[in-house]
């Protein structure tokens, strides 16, 4: 109802919060257990009375992945698919480049034609909101007007998959005995960190804000984890992906999964291997992608690959929200006012149309913060208001998602029904809702529990829950899942998400690798103090404030570090690795800290030795990969790779050591898989 009234209506406000999204969110239990053509077949049972999991993501996937694209084929995304490769870093290089730019005259006329807004990382387009208007698809490939009558009931179906993987979510958060925290946890670029906003303005504190409330009235906590890194770092989706059980907490509910401005050619690889990851982790989060940017009459649904993986992925509940969409789904009228001079996009524009300035920023005395609050667009990074979209966005879908899973969960109960037996699978063993095939066991992740200081055991109450019968998900294996469209199988067709090691800030998870052998190596984090990547204007006014409470609430969380040496006499590092959980074999390092650190720190430095097992391996079977921030040291176990000569063994320990002194050696990730 909050956001009803304030975005205008129930209407107004679910075209601009659920149906603006790449795919748009039917939420309604009454069409959600209607019966359709492709629920009379095995693959679900809509039919309330049955008390079934209703097609549940974890047991049925419709493997026909018919994208719905145009019947010739073609690739037209409505887009200028723009070869550029810069990597979209966010600070002082970005202003450079832009400066020298600025009087290329044939390079901008190019850029003036391009379409595609969010996916190319060009300085133009790093900045288009300052300069130009937001673009319109000439093709959405799910759009009804472009499928046949089979595919728009097929679309139909994965509608219902995603619905299903959304209440399934919430319910089984909601009726899990052992769960006291709703966990939602984002990875990302310095959109995500909340860059040139206080971190207490970024998407994610905002969202814990306005979605607590929901989860209170249930016992429950929210946390919304944020790991969103900066640009200085030199990471990439391409590497942060494998970290995900590292950077935010592995059970979480829900992956939020932001990198706008990196997303060149290729970025569904990322995206579908975190997917895929995901349905490895004890809850089976969903991933839902946020979009800086956005076109006018679709959240990136003119992509091919993009339709691939909605329709794919549908039971998986995978979607992706734009601002700028979302806030043209409202009807204002930017077009016009483009043609007028008034560009709500660009940078430092106070006030979206619809509002000048966040519900919070309403309540706000201080003038100068209340219109700050306001800014739609810092820059390239979305302002206060524009971050509140987003937001709200996320908050509506989940707080329909919570509305449709109560009212199944009373009509259970009101017909004598065990709501649990609609989710969950009851068991007296001791597998339980935190154990799933084998890559969780309950005792590791009591553990972590235990370690973040929760209360789940310490009252009468809580062993008492103990006692009852065991609530595990129903099975799912790597079997189960659609064949990859993107992905490497050898390394996204697996049953445990990759382990990791990052020493970055901040992490919320369970490191994979650990150090069995430190010697004189030293653990560096960058010491940012509380103006780091905060706005000009908001350290000028916190500076006026001279509030300690505020500093804290501007501070940003990330920060670059590493594990380092540049001394011979440091002595070597060993790493264990989770060989129980090496099914492919992969071992990377990436460096810090550079874009374009991997090949000179690690392949290239002929001081620096590694060996696993004590075996010293072949720097000339090495490459950089998945960035140029790092080195694959070994592609995969011989079984899998007839050039590799590594064997999969009980016990695998990876060493570092520098023979001579040399260039400093930082290792920032250890990803193994």
């Amino acid at each position: 109802d909050l956001l009803n009234d304030y975005y205008g209506g129930e209407t107004k406000a679910q075209n601009m919060l659920m149906r603006s999204w790449q795919v748009e969110w039917k939420l309604n239990v009454e069409e959600y257990l209607e019966k359709d053509e492709e629920d009379n077949d095995e693959t679900g049972n809509w039919d309330d009375d049955d008390n079934s999991t209703n097609d549940d993501d974890d047991d049925n996937v419709n493997e026909d992945n018919d994208d719905g694209a145009d019947d010739d084929g073609s690739d037209d995304d409505g887009s200028d698919d723009d070869s550029n490769t810069d990597d979209g870093s966010d600070d002082d290089n970005f202003k450079k480049k832009k400066r020298k730019q600025k009087n290329h005259k044939k390079k901008k006329k190019k850029h003036e034609n391009n379409d595609d807004d969010d996916s190319n990382n060009n300085n133009y387009n790093r900045h288009l909101g300052k300069k130009k208007g937001v673009k319109r698809a000439k093709t959405i490939h799910n759009h009804p007007d472009n499928l046949t009558p089979e595919q728009i009931q097929q679309q139909k179906h994965y509608s219902k998959q995603r619905t299903t993987k959304l209440i399934t979510t919430m319910a089984r958060a909601l009726l899990n005995p052992l769960q006291d925290d709703f966990k939602i946890g984002t990875i990302g670029s310095s959109v995500a960190a909340g860059h040139d906003n206080c971190h207490y303005d970024s998407y994610e504190s905002q969202l814990q804000r306005t979605l607590s409330s929901i989860f209170q009235s249930a016992g429950m906590n929210l946390i919304v984890q944020n790991a969103g890194e900066g640009g200085g770092c030199g990471d990439t989706h391409e590497n942060q992906v494998f970290c995900i059980t590292h950077n935010v907490s592995p059970d979480v509910d829900i992956i939020h999964y932001s990198w706008t401005y990196f997303e060149h050619g290729g970025a569904e690889k990322a995206r579908e291997s975190l997917i895929r990851w995901g349905q490895q982790m004890p809850k089976r989060p969903m991933v839902h992608h946020l979009v800086a940017r956005g076109k006018a009459n679709t959240c990136e649904g003119d992509s091919k690959e993009n339709a691939m993986l909605d329709n794919t992925y549908a039971a998986y509940g995978y979607n992706a929200f734009c601002i700028q969409t979302g806030l043209y789904f409202g009807g204002h009228d930017y077009d016009k006012e483009q043609e007028e001079g008034i560009n709500r996009f660009g940078w430092q524009q106070v006030g979206d149309g619809y509002h000048n300035t966040t519900r919070y920023g309403e309540l706000e005395e201080d003038e100068e913060r209340r219109n700050g609050l306001g800014t739609v667009y810092r820059n390239w990074h979305p302002g206060p208001l524009g971050f509140q979209i987003a937001s709200d966005a996320f908050a509506y879908v989940y707080s329909m998602g919570v509305l449709m899973a109560l009212e199944l969960i009373e009509k259970d109960m009101d017909a004598g029904l065990d709501p649990r037996d609609r989710w969950f699978v009851k068991s007296t063993d001791d597998r339980g809702l935190l154990s799933t095939d084998g890559e969780y066991d309950e005792t590791e992740l009591m553990n972590f529990i235990e370690t973040e200081n929760k209360s789940l055991l310490h009252d009468a109450s809580s062993k008492q829950r103990l006692l009852e019968p065991k609530l595990s998900l129903p099975p799912q294996t790597v079997k189960d899942m659609p064949e990859p469209l993107f992905c490497d199988p050898l390394y996204c067709s697996i049953p445990h998400p990759p382990s990791c090691i990052n020493y970055e800030k901040p992490t919320y998870g369970v490191p994979g690798p650990t150090v069995q052998t430190q010697n004189e190596w030293k653990i560096w984090k960058q010491n940012n103090n509380w103006a780091y990547e905060v706005g000009k204007k908001d350290i000028a006014l916190f500076k006026r404030w001279n509030d300690e409470e505020w500093y804290q609430k501007c501070t940003h969380l990330d920060a670059c570090g590493g594990i380092t040496a540049s001394d011979s006499s440091q002595g070597e590092l060993v790493f264990e690795l989770p060989a129980s959980k090496m099914t492919t074999g992969l071992i990377i390092v990436c460096g810090c800290c550079g874009k374009k650190v991997g090949e000179d720190m690690f392949l290239k430095n002929e001081n620096l030795e590694i060996k696993l097992n004590g075996k010293v391996l072949n720097k000339s079977k090495m490459d950089v990969y998945p960035n140029a921030k790092c080195a694959r040291l070994v592609k995969a176990f011989k079984e899998f790779d007839e050039d590799s000569d590594i064997s999969k063994e009980d016990e695998l320990l990876l060493s570092f050591n520098l023979k001579t002194n040399t260039n400093e050696v930082k290792i920032s990730h250890l990803i193994a898989l």
